[in-house]
């Protein structure tokens, strides 16, 4: 799926960027799929922009099996996240805190021993 069918599909309005509606684990999925196919376009020394396209389709093929083969979800399948402007505005107005909570943290804080 290329950037517009994913907006389409996520119901994410056109003048929006798209990665200013993707959490940590899609931005994560996105970064690791970009550096893997840079990596293997540089080690294969591909040159030809058809090649270069089919290898990052297949990069991002594999990335994404690879996550529903862990028992993720692929990153098209997630849902949008809050706006990145309504998420720093309401960072910016809160009070200051000690800890993060888990709608903020998106998994980053791990568990508490608590748990």
């Amino acid at each position: 799926m290329g950037r517009d069918a994913i907006k389409k599909f996520k119901k994410i309005p056109e003048k929006e960027n798209l990665m200013d509606r993707m959490d940590t684990t899609e931005l994560a999925a996105n970064q690791f799929r970009m550096t893997q196919t840079r990596d293997k376009l540089a080690h294969e020394r591909i040159k030809d922009q058809r090649i270069a396209i089919k290898t990052h389709e297949s990069v991002g093929k594999e990335v994404r099996e690879a996550i529903s083969r862990i028992g993720g979800t692929p990153p098209e399948h997630l849902s949008p996240a809050e706006h990145i402007k309504l998420v720093e505005k309401r960072v910016k107005n809160a009070s200051p805190k000690l800890e993060l909570e888990e709608k903020d943290a998106k998994g980053l804080i791990g568990h508490s021993e608590e748990e």
